[in-house]
């Protein structure tokens, strides 16, 4: 039995609208969904490397117009994507969930502007 422990709504992002990286980490994938809270992406590792507890992503619009960059986050949780209850062994595509942290007022404003766009499609 799976319990939801989210505290906001979440928002499904179509499918590579949003694009994401890390100065900081070996890492770069298309966001899933977001909420106030945090966001989910998929991505690819690069050379085997591990997501650190702590990181600090960017996301870019790809037909969006949207920049925000240095976002503090939480590692929630982060797995291979299973089809079928079987990890996909050809592409090691990955799916991991962040918690924001410390997100100052520019950054906050930046985010409800996002939520509040035309791309972000309804509660899931």
């Amino acid at each position: 039995m799976n319990i939801e422990n989210r505290k906001f709504d979440r928002y499904q992002v179509p499918g590579n609208a949003i694009f994401l990286y890390s100065n900081h980490s070996p890492i770069h994938g298309w966001l899933t969904d977001i909420s106030c809270g945090g966001m989910a992406f998929e991505y690819t590792p690069i050379d085997d490397c591990e997501i650190k507890p702590e990181i600090r992503l960017i996301l870019m619009g790809d037909t969006f117009p949207f920049y925000l960059s240095d976002i503090p986050c939480k590692v929630v949780h982060d797995a291979k994507i299973c089809k079928n209850n079987l990890a996909v062994k050809d592409t090691g595509t990955r799916h991991c969930g962040v918690q924001f942290e410390k997100l100052d007022t520019e950054m906050q404003e930046k985010l409800t502007f996002l939520l509040s766009s035309e791309l972000i499609l309804p509660g899931m």
